[in-house]
């Protein structure tokens, strides 16, 4: 039977089935389908997720300050609020069952505030290197210096390598109960893991836009997918 990967809906526009494209052929690759997951209703679409084997958080809108107690400044985009509330909900109930999660740009950060974690609303005052960079998207950008004993590391088998960068948040505090999978080369957490859980990893940058030409990067997806196969 065919592995299946929730994902939350991002969008029917033309730019966002681009955008959902890379997830998909992404797990294509790795061996996955993927069901898509409305916002509606999130009661159902908690138990389309719950006969998936993985979900998949991935890239979008900033979530809404108030989610990690603070008020919302200027720099910071507008939230999608029922995003926020169905993401909020689809990750406390799937984290239960043991499931795999990858957690991807938004979907790392949002990892990091569920979690008690708080973010930076605007990094382009602090940055010391190119955090955000759509035209390089299927490029590195800047390099990651990988914490040994991650999952991450065991993953990728390397302690430094380069990444894209999609974004204009960062984590600030780190959320309880999670450690960190890599910094970026200016100081910026750019991985978090759930520690105890099987597989619970979020990255910062967006590996979908380099896996089809960076073995690298498509190794994430494959386990993944090797992971969702085992449960």
């Amino acid at each position: 039977m065919k592995t299946v990967i929730a994902i939350p809906q991002m969008g029917t526009d033309l730019f966002r089935k681009y955008m959902k494209g890379k997830y998909v052929k992404s797990l294509e690759r790795g061996g996955a389908d993927v069901k898509w997951l409305e916002h509606d209703d999130i009661e159902k679409a908690i138990a389309e997720a719950m006969e998936c084997d993985g979900l998949l958080l991935p890239g979008g809108a900033d979530i809404e300050p108030a989610l990690y107690g603070r008020e919302r400044q200027e720099k910071c985009g507008k939230p999608n609020e029922l995003r926020d509330r169905a993401e909020f909900s689809l990750y406390l109930a799937f984290v239960k069952t043991g499931k795999p999660i990858l957690c991807i740009c938004r979907g790392f950060q949002l990892l990091n505030v569920i979690n008690g974690g708080t973010l930076y609303q605007d990094i382009s005052e602090i940055k010391k290197c190119n955090h955000s960079d759509f035209l390089k998207r299927a490029k590195a950008i800047h390099s990651v210096a990988v914490t040994e004993d991650t999952k991450l590391h065991a993953i990728f088998g390397r302690k430094e390598f380069g990444v894209n960068s999609l974004h204009h948040q960062a984590v600030e505090t780190v959320g309880e109960g999670l450690t960190v999978g890599a910094e970026s080369e200016d100081g910026f957490i750019e991985a978090l893991e759930l520690t105890g859980h099987p597989f619970c990893l979020g990255v910062q940058w967006h590996p979908e836009h380099m896996s089809k030409k960076d073995a690298l990067q498509q190794q994430l997806f494959n386990e993944f997918v090797k992971a969702c196969k085992k449960v």
